[in-house]
């Protein structure tokens, strides 16, 4: 009879360290490494933003952790499809799709939408996508809607380590164009370089709009989670949208 209540107390003992383990469980989400307010930055190790919030907001109501690993955009990827991370946000299906063949990556419900599209200077604000003839984005970033003209050479790609260098580029005449999140952007130029009017939104041009997930290789259930999340905080995720000005 005491070694079955022993059994019995052993067993629930370890049941409830099971369920402390899974509520108060850590998880690593690679974030990209730049300043991309209202989405996300970070700052001396130190990460905010509109992925930031939602996760944590998220990791109150289920008990759970989200640690942001700032990582360089071309990396990112890499780190997700070899299981170094077990989140990557933003993502999106189509984007890196080589990389991904053959792995099972499950994507949340989407959180937002990127508008990506080309930014030139005023005085080309007429310049049209016949006579685009190159381009600069971030490292890392795939162009999706010029990969024709790029791989026909009719517009030349050119990359750099991130945004504030492709808006430098631009403004200075070393490419006509950069390819970037439009609200990151204009909020950057705004709020850091405050020159707002450096470099215009040329809607002349294709723009490329993607819908922006919470992606994972090892926590399907996790996903599923955040997916009822979404739903259940519906509003107040549209009333964080209007504060941070999120599309």
């Amino acid at each position: 009879m005491q070694t079955y209540i022993r059994s019995i107390i052993s067993t629930s003992v370890l049941m409830l360290l099971s369920s402390s383990v899974i509520s108060g469980q850590d998880f690593t989400v690679g974030i990209e490494d730049q300043e991309y307010l209202p989405f996300s930055t970070s700052v001396s190790g130190k990460s905010s933003g509109f992925f930031k919030d939602v996760l944590d907001e998220f990791g109150k109501a289920k008990g759970y952790t989200f640690t942001l690993a700032p990582t360089p955009v071309k990396r990112l990827m890499n780190n997700l499809i070899t299981d170094k991370i077990d989140f990557k946000i933003p993502d999106n299906p189509i984007w890196a799709s080589g990389l991904k063949t053959g792995k099972d990556i499950t994507y949340s419900t989407p959180l937002t939408v990127y508008i990506d599209g080309v930014l030139v200077e005023p005085k080309n604000k007429d310049l049209g996508y016949e006579n685009l003839s190159s381009l600069v984005t971030v490292r890392g970033f795939t162009p999706f809607i010029f990969l024709d003209d790029i791989s026909k050479g009719s517009i030349k790609l050119q990359e750099t380590s991130n945004l504030a260098a492709v808006i430098k580029m631009v403004s200075v005449g070393r490419a006509q164009g950069g390819f970037a999140n439009i609200t990151v952007a204009q909020r950057y130029m705004k709020e850091t370089l405050k020159k707002p009017n450096l470099l215009i939104y040329d809607d002349n041009i294709p723009t490329a709009k993607s819908d922006i997930s919470l992606s994972t290789t090892k926590h399907p259930k996790i996903i599923e989670e955040f997916n009822a999340f979404l739903q259940s905080h519906a509003q107040w995720i549209t009333d964080l949208k209007k504060e941070q000005n999120v599309p």
